[in-house]
């Protein structure tokens, strides 16, 4: 073999090297992606039936949730599965979690936090994700600082978001505004929307945080001087 050949088939076994290494990971990739889909397909399909109006006994969403533990053990982060996972653990705490100061009630309460913890790591600009964390961060008696750093956050990811709007102000109307002023700008940016000209369908459930307009009818004040 010539000098000339031995270069030749080095320059092909380069360009075959990186080729064969993205195919290979690729591969890794989808049968990783595979695999997760098969250990949790009854995690999404569950998440979807929670979401019907019957919803899912609440001995069944116990069950489930228990299914969710690997999910942050091995840092899942796959988007269908972490937030199927979110709905049933908010679920089952409405379903279950009458006594939260009862040592179970305790700790679905300290697992809800810790699996919504990893959703906010796997997803940190979701403004849902942090407001699901200052609801259940306001339930385990965090000072009012901390919850106002969280509903700040989810302002600042979910500014005209209407659900999340909706969501946020559960939590302004459990804190007065003298409770939480280091998120008073976060609770007038979401009146501001509420009362403002696209708040319009916002305001069928929150039209009581709206200023109201004078009467037509009533009198001027007089003036003193």
């Amino acid at each position: 073999m010539t000098r000339r050949d031995g270069v030749m088939r080095l320059r092909t076994i380069l360009a075959v090297v990186p080729v064969l290494v993205i195919s290979i990971f690729v591969l890794s990739v989808a049968a990783q992606a595979f695999s997760q889909s098969r250990r949790f397909s009854d995690v999404v399909a569950m998440a979807r039936i929670a979401d019907d109006g019957n919803g899912l006994a609440p001995d069944l969403l116990a069950k489930t949730v228990e299914d969710l533990r690997p999910v942050v053990t091995e840092k899942i982060c796959r988007s269908d599965i972490v937030k199927a996972g979110l709905r049933l653990v908010l679920a089952d705490l409405d379903a279950n979690g009458s006594d939260l100061a009862s040592v179970s009630g305790l700790e679905r309460l300290g697992f809800a936090e810790t699996y919504i913890r990893h959703a906010l790591f796997c997803f940190p600009a979701n403004g849902d994700v942090w407001l699901r964390l200052a609801m259940v961060r306001s339930l385990r008696n965090a000072s009012p600082m901390e919850i106002a750093v969280l509903m700040n956050f989810s302002q600042l990811y979910g500014p005209a978001d209407a659900n999340l709007i909706r969501g946020r102000f559960v939590m302004w109307r459990q804190f007065p505004k003298e409770t939480l002023p280091q998120a008073e700008t976060a609770r007038e940016a979401d009146t501001a929307v509420v009362c403002g000209r696209q708040g319009e369908i916002l305001r069928w459930t929150l039209a009581d945080i709206c200023p109201k307009p004078p009467l037509s009818g009533a009198k001027r004040a007089t003036p003193l001087s």
